[in-house]
């Protein structure tokens, strides 16, 4: 993803936005660093942030950081007034500590002059808990949170893909149980089983079934 920014995978991530980390930098003064707007980083975050807590309670975003023909990520901090604040990432280069409002709206953020051009990988994950059996209710929040924040979106909403199912990966079957004990297969595509909540096969589902529990749920058009 050599580009400055472009989207280039939709479907089970929001969005996948290549960022060369100098190209929007400015030198700070006196200082062998550079300088990124927070919120150039963390495409979106500001309009998930602004969600009502009972309306992303069903999916979180996921910013992960790429350093380009190198396996050592530069350190970075966080940078408001005086302030630095150390930006912790994991082994996958997960960022762990996610700014806040008043970060996202002036803060900076500082990365070595010398650093190479790096990435920001933006992951849309469905909060679903894993199991041989998942609740219908806990993965069709999933989905309705999703679509409450595209409608919350504006103009942004046409270029975010409309997803409306959860896709579980690691297993090769699935079945959705009723209230009344009936059970239908669930549909396999790709490979994996897809809950769409919205189907009107679907609707008064109880839970889902699956012969082991999956490794992964994916959101999916």
């Amino acid at each position: 993803m050599p580009k400055t920014i472009t989207a280039a995978f939709l479907g089970t991530s929001l969005a996948a936005l290549s960022f060369v980390l100098t190209t929007h930098a400015q030198t700070a003064s006196g200082q062998n660093v550079r300088q990124v707007p927070v919120k150039k980083l963390f495409p979106y975050y500001d309009l998930y942030l602004s969600l009502p807590p009972q309306d992303r309670d069903g999916f979180y975003l996921e910013y992960l950081i790429k350093s380009e023909g190198t396996n050592v990520r530069p350190r970075m901090v966080y940078a408001l007034g005086s302030v630095r604040t150390p930006i912790q990432l994991d082994s996958r280069g997960k960022i762990l500590t996610m700014p806040d409002l008043a970060m996202l709206r002036q803060g900076k953020v500082e990365v070595p002059a010398a650093a190479p051009p790096g990435q920001i990988i933006l992951n849309l994950e469905p909060v679903v808990p894993l199991g041989r059996t998942i609740p219908a209710g806990v993965v069709a929040n999933s989905v309705t949170d999703y679509s409450k924040a595209i409608g919350r979106a504006g103009p942004l909403a046409l270029a975010i893909p409309k997803l409306t199912g959860i896709a579980f990966k690691g297993v090769s079957s699935g079945q959705v149980v009723f209230a009344d004990g009936r059970k239908i297969a669930l549909p396999v595509e790709g490979g994996a089983p897809v809950f769409r909540p919205n189907q009107s096969a679907m609707r008064g589902a109880v839970n889902l079934e699956f012969p082991t529990a999956p490794s992964q749920a994916e959101f999916t058009r």
